[in-house]
């Protein structure tokens, strides 16, 4: 064990304490104590593994980074090429590059370039009770790493993105016990990278928005239009924020009409919500949502488009009664297929923000499924539907709110709609009665006018 004091840092707050510091690094035993103080970085802490060894860098909870120039205040560059395949790893690696840990650190940015930690080519970071604010990135992951461990930490307050997974080919990240909240371009972002088994468990994940800004924000974002993201989790967190334009809580966009990109998650016993759209799903296939406490969507509490293969399942949509104001809470699918809906209570409490035609709107979809659910309060309609077919609404009960004069119907479906099956609902008749449907839409029995 060394202390970085040993090498003449001096941590006053003051003292440009960069050379010092690259001293420590490239002579202490592996072993990096930082004791109490406010250490200065003019340029970032290059760390290239294969040269130094293996390492850990403590500071007990008390020891600060200030981090006065561009780029990150801790650099770890390592040489690992392959997958995370046992024969696939040269025997240096083991010996000098495996686990680099960051540990009980505090890292400031005071440069509008600054960031907290970037990772480059290495086996197993890990990254525990690190605290990075005011930075632009925080963890910063990038080229390509190997099974990443980010845990009980703090990601407050930056400018830029909290977890950025940049143009990286990853393997095996676990996000877990974190809180990641008030960074303005997204809390958790993946872009243009190549990700498989991604775990995002247990965090607090708030408040990443700027609403000032022109291109929308998201707490979790995974942007595939570049690259894709494959195998992973969505659990137990709390994702919440507040309007921002054109904002999600979670975010999942692909490419086009071609949903291969991004998909193979689970999202599941989540608290979403608070902001423009809660769940926006963009051509994804094979994700799962269930189990989740929806509210306050504010135009959207899901929208997705271009999607196939999306089962959601046992969610609640809803509203915190503390919070006032106005949601919409809108369910919206455009261009899906083969998606069930099941168990889903869509509960609209509050007044409506934006003027909507229904509820629940399907466009051009088809092989849906969507049963044993209640839209109670319902919006103008229940259900839109235009342009689908082969869809089933069975076993839901769908009813305005107690006086609702501009209720119409419970469902109405267009003329280009066919082979529709309607089938033992509770249905509540409006102005327009309780079904609005072609002739030749479809079979409807078994329902109940209340």
């Amino acid at each position: 064990m060394a202390s970085v004091r040993d090498f003449g840092a001096k941590g006053d707050g003051k003292t440009d304490d960069t050379s010092a510091l690259h001293h420590a690094v490239q002579h202490c035993d592996g072993e990096l104590v930082f004791p109490r103080g406010d250490y200065v970085l003019s340029r970032p802490l290059y760390i290239p593994l294969e040269m130094h060894g293996r390492l850990s860098i403590r500071g007990g909870g008390v020891a600060r980074l200030l981090m006065r120039g561009p780029g990150p205040a801790l650099h770890l560059v390592g040489s690992h090429g392959k997958t995370a395949l046992p024969a696939d790893f040269d025997d240096r690696v083991w010996q000098k590059e495996r686990m680099p840990t960051v540990e009980g650190l505090e890292i400031v940015g005071e440069h509008a370039q600054a960031d907290g930690v970037r990772a480059e080519g290495v086996m197993q970071p890990t990254f525990v009770g690190v605290l990075i604010r005011r930075c632009r990135h925080g963890i910063h992951l990038a080229t390509r790493d190997r099974n990443v461990l980010v845990n009980g930490c703090h990601v407050y307050d930056n400018t830029g993105v909290g977890v950025f997974l940049d143009r990286v080919n990853l393997h095996q990240v676990n996000i877990t016990g974190s809180h990641i909240s008030y960074c303005k371009q997204a809390g958790i972002k993946v872009a243009g990278s190549e990700v498989r088994n991604i775990q995002i468990v247990g965090n607090d994940i708030e408040y990443n928005f700027d609403d000032k800004a022109t291109a929308p924000s998201a707490d979790v974002v995974f942007d595939c239009r570049e690259g894709t993201v494959r195998e992973g989790t969505i659990v137990g967190n709390t994702i919440q924020a507040k309007r921002s334009p054109g904002g999600a809580n979670v975010r999942l966009v692909g490419v086009g009409k071609d949903p291969a990109a991004v998909g193979l998650l689970a999202i599941t016993g989540n608290l979403i919500g608070s902001q423009e759209t809660a769940l926006d799903l963009r051509s994804c296939r094979g994700v799962v949502v269930s189990g989740n406490a929806i509210y306050s969507g504010y135009r959207h509490a899901l929208v997705a488009e271009d999607s196939e293969h999306i089962v959601v399942s046992g969610n609640s949509i809803d509203h915190n009664p503390e919070y006032r104001g106005t949601s919409t809470d809108q369910v919206v699918l455009r261009r899906c297929r083969s998606v069930n809906v099941s168990g889903l209570i869509l509960q609209h409490t509050r007044e409506a923000g934006d003027k909507v035609e229904a509820s629940v709107e399907l466009h051009d979809c088809r092989d849906v499924s969507f049963t044993g659910s209640q839209v109670v309060g319902a919006r103008t309609r229940g259900f839109l539907l235009k342009g689908c077919s082969l869809v089933r609404v069975a076993d839901c009960t769908i009813r305005p709110r107690d006086g609702d004069a501009t209720y119409r119907a419970a469902l109405t479906a267009d003329d280009k709609c066919g082979q529709l099956m309607l089938v033992n609902n509770f249905l509540a008749a409006g102005s327009d009665g309780d079904m609005q449907r072609g002739p030749k839409s479809g079979v409807a029995s078994g329902n109940v006018t209340i």
